[in-house]
């Protein structure tokens, strides 16, 4: 059977480089970098490339500083909780923001905070898809300890203006966390410009293993251990360090650095192929955002009169993967109405994501497949009528 994988925005296939450059550190080189002696002493190069591969990826300078963690929730986790320790502790500031487009980890872990006395409240997003800093600028109060949002979104794909936003929580004192994981290797950018606080990434949205993510903190940010327990990785995260793992992440970071490029300019073209070819075969079909500042790997496409649960399963028994929400982002339906869009809309809309190894027979594949079901759908829909 054909299989097609279009839900890269939930998990990418891991890196055959990233798998086997890890090995020997699973079955020859397992020693603990705590140790005083040489078993733990030759994991030191390895380690000091894999965290320097993570900082050119993302533009970091030597005097901030990133940890490596098991889950990009981790990493999101350890930025909030963080911030209640140092700040809302410290200062009284227990009012915490994020978006009504934002993923469970922010979600879930602000209402933990509420449970502690603190106040979180979501961001509405306009009917462009995105949260403006105008927008943000009204939600905040004097007692505001954190502004945390996704960078974009992994299922519409469209892009937060976050500069605006950092400059507006600097302003006001505001600290301010992104959850890069839809970002990193697909879109071009400078730290400096986007001036956030605490930075999460999920290491298996750019084909690195499952079990893999980081935390960056810009210099200056005062962070104290989500995970207690002893002085690894500075004393920012106890436990000892996953060396397989942290290996297998800064092979997939200098490959996703180096991918960039194609991310950037043939992937987008086999994104734009994808819906021009649905639109052409099934022209009731409606592509969202596409007029946005968006990932250029990902699309989400309403089919009217199709619920989409109907067409996910049908594509799922022809091979061709796709994504309606879960796991840990909301279902689909919920994100469009956030966004303004019509009701009957939003309940039939899927979103495909593509990935650098996506190839564009694998595109002219789906779209047949994908317009064959809706039509076959539609005229299923139409009787029952």
């Amino acid at each position: 059977m054909t299989k097609i994988y279009l839900d890269n925005s939930m998990t990418t296939a891991p890196s055959e480089k990233a798998i086997s450059g890890m090995m020997p550190y699973l079955t020859e080189m397992w020693g603990s970098p705590s140790a005083p002696h040489q078993c733990g002493q030759q994991l030191y190069l390895v380690m000091k490339e894999s965290y320097q591969s993570l900082y050119d990826l993302l533009g970091a300078n030597e005097s901030d500083t990133i940890i490596f963690t098991s889950s990009g929730a981790e990493a999101v986790n350890h930025a909030i909780q963080s911030t209640y320790y140092t700040t809302t502790l410290t200062t009284g500031k227990n009012h915490f923001l994020t978006s009504s487009l934002d993923e469970a980890p922010a979600i879930m872990s602000i209402e933990r905070l509420e449970e502690m006395g603190c106040v979180g409240k979501m961001v509405e997003v306009n009917k462009e898809g995105y949260i403006t800093a105008e927008a943000i600028g009204d939600a905040i109060t004097p007692r505001t300890a954190m502004v945390s949002l996704s960078w974009a979104n992994g299922l519409t794909g469209v892009i937060q203006p976050v500069s605006e936003i950092a400059s507006l929580c600097k302003s006001r004192g505001i600290i301010f966390h992104l959850d890069a994981t839809h970002i990193l290797g697909k879109l071009y950018f400078d730290l400096e410009d986007v001036g956030a606080d605490f930075i999460s990434f999920n290491g298996d949205h750019f084909h690195a293993p499952k079990g893999t993510g980081g935390l960056y903190i810009k210099n200056g940010t005062k962070c104290v251990p989500l995970i207690s327990g002893g002085m690894e990785q500075g004393g920012y995260r106890g436990a000892p360090i996953n060396i397989p793992g942290l290996v297998s992440l800064g092979i997939a970071a200098k490959e996703a650095q180096d991918s960039c490029d194609l991310l950037c300019t043939e992937v987008a073209r086999f994104r734009d192929k994808l819906e021009t070819g649905i639109l052409e075969g099934f022209p009731e079909a409606v592509p969202f955002f596409r007029d946005q500042d968006r990932l250029s790997h990902c699309t989400t496409i309403a089919f009217p009169g199709i619920a989409n649960e109907a067409l996910l399963f049908q594509l799922d028994r022809k091979g061709v993967y796709a994504s309606i929400g879960g796991g840990s982002f909301q279902q689909i339906g919920l994100l469009l109405i956030a966004s303004g869009i019509e009701e009957n809309l939003v309940h039939c809309a899927i979103s495909f994501s593509l990935s650098r190894k996506t190839t564009e027979d694998e595109i002219d594949q789906a779209i047949q497949i994908i317009v064959e079901s809706a039509k076959q759908l539609s005229k299923t829909s139409e009787k029952l009528v």
